[in-house]
């Protein structure tokens, strides 16, 4: 029998969600040696002096550009796709966000755009690594230190790329790495910082002080979510339960199938939830410090099977840059016709969607939107392609074979027009 192929899989066996779960029930929180310990270990395996845990990556951010202490209304330079929490902790330290374009190749800020977006009022830029890719560095740390620009990296998809040899998150002022659901360095949620700023790093160690004290229950439903991700993924049972419940979904509501994000609430938060603010625990540092032992052999195993099916020619994929390792954190190819495109690889028992991310240059119920047409097509018609470690050879040629069918159908499988 063949079984359906999931778009994606939880960097956790199940074995080990579910001791987690157990031991998360009374295990310490708060032990800080074991929580310091882990942020020097995950600094230096980037490539950095200090490291700060916090509970999200977005707080991490939050806490990063309040000390820097812009003045009202200086721009930051933000990527166009990203999650909504993002905007909402730029907009309540009351800055104003600038979207710069996606270069379709690189996925990362289109250069011209970039220059054209600087005014003497822009003061940071936020860079992001979607999907695991990695742009032109050079370039855009050169533009970025023309004008004296604040380069904080978002680096939560692109864990162990790099530019030139030296890993992403190590580039700029200061590195910020989500370590939440799915991801591939996965401690069930938090935001890890890294800097090679000293005095940034005391400011911050200040800032993470003021934290509440570590919620037992937001832990236990973080590990619950991954098991019920994690059950559901297993082949079989995805095969036998999940994707005929998605096919349905696709029936009654292609559009909300398509991102499998459901009703997601797309107001501006008033304020930023307390919940937000509430310390990383010694538990999930432990859990980092036994992951961060595999995280390269499992990259060297979705890498190669990126890496195969890019070799499909009749498929549109993102071509990166030179002098880069990309990581694939999820490999994304362009359709013309991304619900067709998606109808084809369900017919063949590949599950896909777009991105989950939010396109947020164009939310209408916020006060700054943006002119970002390549964002907009990479958002509506970039399809996940399954290559995520695990996959057989066999998968890859069922994937390979039904791209190839794809290409066939020239309404679908046709190239897009982007902005230049």
């Amino acid at each position: 029998m063949k079984l359906t192929i999931p778009r994606g899989i939880i960097y956790h066996s199940l074995s080990q969600d579910l001791w987690s779960f157990v031991s998360a029930l009374f295990v310490r929180l708060d032990n800080k040696p074991l929580i310091n310990k882990f942020e020097q270990q995950f600094a230096s395996y980037i490539g950095c002096k200090h490291g700060v845990a916090f509970p999200y990556a977005r707080i991490a951010l939050y806490f990063t550009l309040k000390l820097k202490q812009f003045p009202r209304g200086s721009e930051i330079i933000m990527p166009p796709i990203t999650i909504k929490a993002i905007l909402d902790v730029v907009l309540e330290l009351g800055l104003k966000p600038v979207f710069v374009d996606i270069d379709p190749d690189t996925l990362g800020f289109d250069l011209n755009n970039l220059k054209k977006s600087i005014t003497t009022n822009t003061k940071a830029i936020l860079i992001t690594y979607l999907y695991g890719m990695v742009p032109d560095m050079g370039s855009m740390l050169t533009i970025c230190n023309d004008y004296n620009l604040f380069i904080i990296e978002d680096f939560s998809q692109c864990l162990n790329g790099e530019y030139k040899n030296k890993k992403v998150g190590s580039l700029g002022h200061v590195g910020i790495y989500s370590a939440s659901s799915i991801k591939t360095l996965d401690t069930y949620g938090g935001g890890l910082l890294v800097t090679n700023d000293t005095a940034l790093y005391d400011q911050l160690r200040d800032c993470q002080s003021t934290l509440e004290k570590p919620s037992r229950k937001f832990l236990i439903q973080k590990i619950f979510t991954n098991i019920v991700r994690n059950f559901a993924t297993k082949r079989i049972i995805f095969h036998t339960l999940v994707f005929p419940l998605l096919k349905a979904i696709h029936l009654l509501k292609p559009d909300i199938y398509i991102k499998n994000t459901g009703e997601r609430n797309k107001n501006p938060l008033k304020n930023l939830p307390s919940a937000w603010f509430t310390s990383y625990t010694s538990f999930q540092a432990h859990i980092g410090q036994k992951l961060l032992l595999n995280v390269e052999k499992e990259d060297r195993q979705r890498i190669l099977n990126a890496e195969v099916i890019r070799t499909n020619k009749s498929v549109h994929f993102p071509q990166g840059a030179h002098n880069t390792k990309n990581v694939y954190w999820q490999t994304i190819a362009y359709f013309s016709e991304p619900l067709a495109a998606l109808k084809l690889l369900q017919n063949n028992g590949i599950d896909s969607a777009t991105t989950s991310l939010e396109k947020i240059s164009t939310l209408s119920n916020y006060p700054i939107q943006g002119n970002t047409p390549n964002a907009d097509t990479i958002y509506s018609c970039a399809l996940f392609i399954p290559t995520y470690p695990g996959l057989k050879t066999k998968d890859l040629t069922h994937i390979m074979n039904t791209l190839n069918l794809i290409s066939l159908n020239s309404r679908v499988g046709e190239a897009l027009q982007w902005t230049r």
